[in-house]
């Protein structure tokens, strides 16, 4: 009978051990602290805005960037507190009504501040300087039909709204703040249909719905001849986009908060539109589109 050499067998395991310990290492520390990564969410606004910071990074800082973009808003949150992202552009409803689950406030300034405090206590993460937009939702409907109507607030609307016909997706019409809330507040009484958000502008414009509630810098707003009705009753809560990195980066990497800040209050609703429709509508590339509006504006050279 062969005899086994337990000696030999054990050294040969912890070898085994130590290896894919060393390649594990090696894998798990591939990426360099001086690498950050950007996140973004899966529409074009934030790929153009993911786009920017990467230049803004490299051109303003020794550090490299990555993107990983095109995540679930859930993703995108959870990654960075997960840390597989460092940061990413957030806004300051979603900030405040779907992470801290804090009742909504009415002014821009009031969101931000409660951000802004709650943020580094609770999950270490820092919110820098607003980019000036508010990507919230607004009530559209044709402007030729609006001058018809005579409506210029969403009170006006909701005067003759028995008379119309509102185009959303499924969710808006479930959500706690969003249709239910108009109807509380306004006193709306649209006939309603159910439609994918690709079809909404379409079917406007073709007359077979009259008024959609879609974002703010959405890019086809301005490809039609629309009209954005005041929110008279302020019925939306202020969604203004901002960068939020993990503290423990910002930390490491403090010169990132004056990179990025070159963006404070920079680009309004109407520029946003006009990037957004580049992309949308004109399928210009997202980092083509980021990197001339920075020149445009010297934030990059």
């Amino acid at each position: 009978m062969k005899t086994i050499n337990k000696t030999k067998i054990v050294r040969k395991f912890m070898l085994a051990v130590a290896s894919f310990a060393f390649l594990f290492g090696v894998v798990g520390c591939s990426q360099s602290s001086d690498t950050i990564t950007i996140g973004g969410k899966q529409f074009a606004e934030q790929e153009v805005l993911a786009n920017m910071m990467k230049l803004l990074i490299e051109d303003q800082t020794d550090l490299n960037a990555e993107l990983k973009t095109g995540m679930s808003a859930n993703i995108t949150w959870n990654a960075l507190k997960e840390g597989d992202i460092d940061v990413y552009v957030e806004y300051t409803g979603t900030g405040l009504i779907n992470i801290l689950k804090h009742e909504p406030v009415k002014t821009p300034e009031e969101a931000y501040k409660i951000v802004a405090e709650e943020f580094p206590k609770e999950y270490g993460v820092t919110w820098l300087d607003q980019l000036g937009y508010n990507n919230t939702y607004v009530v559209v409907m044709r402007a030729e039909q609006a001058k018809e109507l005579g409506v210029k607030t969403i009170s006006d609307l909701a005067a003759v709204s028995n008379q119309l016909t509102l185009g959303t997706g499924q969710e808006w019409l479930n959500r706690s703040d969003a249709y239910p809330v108009m109807q509380d507040l306004y006193g709306v009484d649209f006939k309603v249909a159910t439609l994918d958000y690709g079809l909404w502008y379409q079917s406007l414009i073709n007359k077979e719905i009259d008024v959609i509630v879609p974002y703010s810098t959405d890019g086809k707003l301005a490809a039609y001849d629309l009209v954005l009705l005041e929110d008279d009753k302020q019925l939306f809560p202020p969604y203004y986009a901002a960068p939020i990195i993990r503290d423990e980066v910002l930390k490491e990497h403090p010169e990132l908060k004056d990179a990025l800040n070159k963006l404070s209050n920079q680009i309004d609703e109407a520029e946003m539109q006009k990037l957004n429709a580049r992309v949308e509508l004109d399928k210009e590339d997202s980092a083509k589109v980021a990197e001339e509006w920075l020149k445009e504006n010297g934030l990059i050279k």
